[in-house]
């Protein structure tokens, strides 16, 4: 059964997430990163892309042709039925197949408006009985 993974109390949830993409690529684990729109793939894909002079994470496009052969997608929008172990959601909603992953993870900033989105996400996984982790990010 998917695992739902919140990641709160994020003071910087964009750098937070490019953490986060790293730690599951160096965990040899395939990544599909969900965003808001093309704009925000652009920002996200360049901020792994300036990580540091040493830490290389390969991504790219979900729909681009060499997809097939690198750990970390990047997609605006979620296609239905696919299979993928990990899925980080930056988009604007839940997935509607969250089964399809073994894994979700949700990065919740500290302004109002991330808390009662996680707020709503965290009561729509809980009703749907997913198992639920919750690390909290305030002292680190």
């Amino acid at each position: 059964m998917t695992r739902i993974d919140f990641y709160t109390n994020v003071a910087q949830p964009q750098e937070f997430a490019c953490k986060l993409t790293a730690t599951v690529f160096r965990k040899r684990e395939r990544l599909l990163v969900w965003l808001e729109d093309e704009r925000a793939l652009d920002t996200f894909s360049n901020r792994l892309w300036c990580m540091g002079d040493t830490q290389f994470i390969a991504h790219c496009r979900m729909d681009s042709p060499e997809a097939a052969e690198t750990p970390i997608w990047l997609t605006a929008s979620l296609p239905a039925g696919l299979q993928h172990p990990v899925l980080l959601n930056l988009g604007p909603e839940l997935p509607v197949e969250p089964a399809q992953f073994s894994r979700i993870l949700e990065i919740v900033g500290t302004d109002e408006q991330a808390l009662a989105t996680a707020r709503h996400r965290f009561k729509s996984y809980r009703a749907r009985g997913y198992a639920i982790q919750h690390h909290d990010m305030s002292h680190k």
